[in-house]
């Protein structure tokens, strides 16, 4: 099975060359922020939603999953609507699918970055529960953010803005691959023990879609 994963589009995965596969992943923040408060961007977000089912159903792939990102409004506060109009795209919140027994399963939760959506407080309870969520048997585990430590670096600094209670999640499923992105300045891969771990961000820290789709073969 071939993976393509991505991630941080908005709303700019239309302009990227995106290699033939078997399973898209889109690690969240897929979609285009317009507007200047988060309710006016949802509703906007609809339409760009069901622009890009569109867009996906075209690229020739079996399967396409998607998780939510901190921009990602619509799906914060039109879940059901949302997931609704996605007639090619599966669309997973802190739940799993398998598929030709591989199991994945897809979070969008992340600790306090600038008040936006799916933020939770740093170390806190709601966080530890929705990472306890994750199944010990998971393959491939899609979460927004990154775990604390691994390719979770801003601007090129050296100070890591992960997760360090889905860290720990991580040690313990030890999944095959887990994919994030969120962090954009920390594009790139890294195997640690079993895990491989993939930042997936399209876009550069100053929103230009300039790093190629990511590609594993299991």
């Amino acid at each position: 099975m071939r993976l393509v994963i991505t991630s941080d589009c908005h709303g700019m995965l239309q302009r990227a060359e995106i290699p033939k596969g078997d399973l898209l992943i889109i690690c969240g923040d897929t979609l285009p922020n317009k507007f200047s408060t988060p309710e006016t961007d949802a509703v906007y977000q609809l339409n760009e939603l069901r622009a890009l089912d569109d867009f996906c159903a075209t690229l020739g792939f079996k399967h396409t999953l998607l998780i939510a990102g901190n921009h990602d409004w619509c799906f914060e506060f039109y879940k059901e609507a949302a997931a609704r109009s996605l007639r090619h795209i599966t669309y997973l919140q802190d739940e799993g699918i398998e598929i030709d027994s591989v199991k994945f399963y897809g979070s969008p939760h992340q600790p306090w970055f600038y008040d936006w959506a799916f933020n939770l407080p740093r170390k806190g309870a709601k966080l530890e529960y929705y990472w306890s969520l994750i199944p010990q048997d998971t393959d491939v585990l899609i979460t927004h953010g990154p775990p604390y430590g691994i390719l979770d670096h801003p601007f090129g600094r050296q100070d890591s803005v992960g997760c360090e209670l889905l860290l720990e999640r991580v040690k313990q499923v030890r999944p095959s691959v887990h994919c994030f992105g969120h962090i954009h300045g920390s594009y790139g891969r890294v195997q640690i023990d079993e895990t491989l771990f993939i930042n997936a961000s399209l876009c550069s820290e100053i929103y230009k879609p300039i790093n190629p789709l990511q590609i594993v073969d299991l």
